[in-house]
């Protein structure tokens, strides 16, 4: 079973939760690889923004930090 978190008397699912910070993470690189001009190798940025997007919520996902008590 996935965690909860209780916002007042409001619960929210984990999986919002870690979407919104992969999105602010991937924003962040985004940012970073603009600025070094990385998007010159890439053939579709569009879909390594999306790829990207998924592995860093995979990784946040998939992260203890994240697990429920047991």
């Amino acid at each position: 079973m996935s965690p909860e978190y209780v916002l007042g008397d409001i619960y929210i699912a984990n999986a919002p939760v870690t979407a919104t910070l992969a999105l602010a993470l991937a924003l962040v690189i985004h940012w970073l690889l603009l600025r070094t001009r990385f998007y010159r190798l890439v053939w579709h940025p569009a879909l390594f923004d999306t790829a990207l997007f998924f592995l860093i919520w995979a990784l946040i996902a998939l992260s203890p930090l994240f697990e429920g008590p047991r």
